[in-house]
This record gives structure tokens, sequence and C-alpha cells, in this order.
């Protein structure tokens, strides 16, 4: 196809050859002809000859288009703009990494890993089913983690806490402890007593 000569009715890729056009001008001069095309997904294109025959147009621009869509979304999470609820589980892993690691197998790329988090843990049965670890000191990987239905919450962090014999804001215990204030919130949501929380 390379070395074909282009004229109208010949198809390079998705372009089909409707007629020839105003020649490309470079440098004061008329350098390439031009080809006006019909693209099979209804599109058109105006192409230089030597690109057609070297065969790296073959679109209107919709192969590329159409390539990258099948890479955001060869996983099946998203379609439409939307997102299913496991893509967005999935998703709302891998950004709070700091808070809880993720396994290397969830994290791989090109759509892998959001297709080995489906495999592992199946499809959320319903709204009332919500992603959880068996062991909270371990990573969300497989084996630690399942849907539970509306497993209660282990606690939200209190606003204040008692440090020695006087009510503290959070901030401000953290503060005098010198704990972490996301450690110190995290403790709480897991149930800690107060003195132990505030252990460094």
């Amino acid at each position: 196809m390379a070395t074909a000569m282009v004229r109208e009715g010949l198809r390079f890729g998705r372009l089909v050859v409707s007629h020839e056009d105003t020649p490309y001008f470079w440098r004061g001069r008329f350098a390439r002809r031009r080809w006006s095309c019909d693209c099979d997904c209804g599109g058109s294109a105006t192409v230089r000859e030597d690109r057609l025959k070297a065969e790296t147009t073959l679109s209107c621009g919709c192969l590329r288009d159409d390539a990258s869509r099948e890479r955001q979304y060869r996983h099946g999470g998203k379609s439409g703009g939307r997102a299913t609820p496991e893509y967005q589980v999935w998703q709302s892993l891998l950004h709070r990494q700091q808070e809880a690691p993720v396994c290397r197998r969830w994290q791989a790329a090109n759509g892998r890993g959001y297709a080995a988090f489906l495999a592992d843990v199946g499809p959320r049965p319903d709204a009332d089913h919500r992603l959880v670890r068996r062991n909270a000191a371990r990573a969300y990987s497989p084996g630690n983690c399942a849907w539970e239905h509306a497993p209660p919450r282990r606690g939200t962090p209190r606003h204040f806490v008692e440090y020695r014999g006087r009510m503290m804001s959070l901030g401000d215990a953290a503060a005098a402890t010198g704990i972490d204030y996301r450690r110190l919130c995290k403790r709480l949501e897991r149930g800690w007593p107060a003195a132990e929380a505030l252990r460094p």
C-alpha cells in the first residue's frame, strides 16, 4: 500500500479517497499533493499524499480517539463518563495509600489493577455493602478484603479529648503529645481509649 498510486476510491485504513484537494503550500511553493478523504466514522479529512502512501494517516482522527478510549475503559469500570461503584471504591483505595497501603496486584497499570481488584473481591452486592479489611493492620489485598453489609464503623474522631485533666482539641492534644494529628484521629476512629490514643 505504501507505494500505491493515490486515486479516487482507493482505501487507506478507515479513509476512502474522495477527490484531490488543493496542494500543500510550503516555503512559497506547492510541495505536496493533498487528497480529500471520507472516513468510515462519517467524518472527513484532507491528507497529504505522502502520508497516505506511508500509511501514517489512516483516519480522520477517530482511530486515535478510539485507542485512547480503549486504554481508559478497557477494564469496564467506566463508560459514558460514569464509573461503577466498584471502580469508585478501587480509585478511592489508590488515592488513600498514605493512610492504608494497597497490594501491588491492585496497582497494576493499563486497567489491569482494576481488573485484578474486581476478580478478587467480586462486584458489590448492593448499595448497603462497603469494602472492609479483616485485619486493619494489613494492606488492602486479596484475602484481607471483603464486601460487608452495612458494617458498623469503629467510631468517628472526637473533637475534644481529655489530656492531663483538661479538655483539649484534637489538634492541641496532638501538638502537646507529639503525635501526628492524622494518626491520633485514626486511633480514635478505631476505638482506642483517649489515654492510649495520646501515647506517643
